[in-house]
């Protein structure tokens, strides 16, 4: 069941004759029930792979601290294709979109050859990039490998992009990719994300007015999370004041229709936002439709979370073992219900914000969205 057939279950039960305010509350009481479904379910859909801790930038908001040169070795490229042939054995691998991640994909060496095999073997594939490392020779061996989607960085304009990245001359090459994409179209979709902090603020429509000139279509923005190496500096994130205005211009942004802009789904934000900020309910899935091996052959669900919530290693289990019978945690989220969710009225929605954001030693999300951005408040505004 996905989002659009839950959306097709709300025309049944409740006819688009019905006011819109109506409408919206019936959606909001059967989202619970939808999302007991999803968990019971947990269908594969996607699976992202961290190939590398390995980067050819160095940016200040890395979640998984990575480096040009690390001790920690790069996944191994048969055991990757050990394991997606496991999985197809089981799951149909057309449903299953394969991510590739890392540190930065195109230092991994062998990186298009696995996107052949990924192909190979019947999987969609894609990629997160930062656009540093895509010249000729890549953009014809991604066309060859049948890359389907690719995710390009894009965090402002060129000082504040190079400042958060850590390099200079980040913001020409990311541009300069995302051009060459535009004009190259054989891939299936392609947006640029940006982080937005306290350095790219104010300069956020100019770089709406980038995003339309370079020629796409998709727009995605999240705010940082306070993983990684991120806390060591208050410039990146935002007040609430700030996050208020920036839900106000996203509303505007997608009223204007040019372009495809939404929130990250990286936290809850509240009744007042949900479905408006992003065209779907937030709802984390990771562990649930979302899974992930990481660069030592940990199980988990995606790079961000806390390695100790491991659910096992692909060079001692089988990957879809493990996907078919653990990942409780992540299932069954009522533990999260403690602390400050314990008296939320919104848990039923949120159940304890995304996994990346729980802090296992204090027993709470380190960023909830709605309580600490204040978004009650924005409703009473809106």
């Amino acid at each position: 069941m996905d989002d659009k057939k839950l959306e097709a279950a709300i025309q049944a039960l409740v006819p688009r004759i019905v006011p819109a305010p109506v409408r919206r509350r019936a959606r909001r009481r059967l989202l619970p029930l939808y999302q007991h479904t999803i968990r019971k379910l947990h269908e594969l859909g996607y699976l992202f792979i961290e190939l590398t801790h390995r980067c050819n930038i160095d940016c200040l908001h890395c979640g998984s601290d990575c480096q040009a040169s690390t001790d920690q070795p790069d996944l191994p490229f048969d055991d990757i294709v050990r394991v997606m042939a496991e999985i197809k054995q089981r799951h149909d691998p057309h449903k299953i979109t394969v991510v590739l991640s890392g540190g930065e994909p195109l230092v991994y060496p062998r990186v298009f050859e696995l996107g052949r095999r990924l192909h190979e073997l019947e999987f969609p594939w894609g990629m997160v990039t930062n656009g540093w490392g895509w010249d000729d020779r890549a953009f014809a061996l991604a066309k060859a490998a049948r890359l389907g989607s690719v995710t390009v960085s894009l965090d402002g304009l060129e000082a504040e992009h190079d400042w958060l990245r850590g390099r200079q001359g980040s913001w020409k090459r990311a541009t300069g990719t995302i051009r060459r994409f535009v004009g190259e179209p054989f891939y299936k979709v392609i947006d640029a994300i940006t982080c937005v902090n306290q350095r790219n603020f104010d300069s956020l429509e100019q770089v709406y007015e980038l995003v339309k000139e370079l020629g796409l279509k998709r727009w995605r923005l999240f705010t940082i999370a306070p993983i990684g190496r991120a806390p060591k500096l208050p410039e990146l994130f935002l007040s609430p004041e700030q996050y208020h205005e920036l839900m106000r211009r996203i509303l505007d942004w997608k009223a204007r229709g040019e372009i495809t802009v939404n929130l990250s789904e990286s936290g809850y934000v509240g009744p007042c936002l949900e479905r408006k900020v992003r065209d779907h309910d937030y709802f984390c899935m990771a562990g649930i439709r979302v899974g992930g091996i990481m660069v030592n052959g940990d199980i988990l669900a995606c790079p961000n979370i806390d390695r100790r919530f491991r659910q096992g290693n692909i060079f001692r289990d089988s990957f879809v073992d493990v996907w078919e019978n653990r990942f409780q945690q992540f299932r069954d989220r009522r533990w999260t219900r403690v602390g400050r969710c314990a008296s939320c009225d919104q848990w039923k929605h949120c159940q304890g914000n995304g996994m990346h954001l729980w802090d296992l030693d204090r027993a709470e999300p380190r960023l909830c969205h709605y309580q600490d951005f204040q978004l009650e408040r924005f409703e009473e505004q809106a």
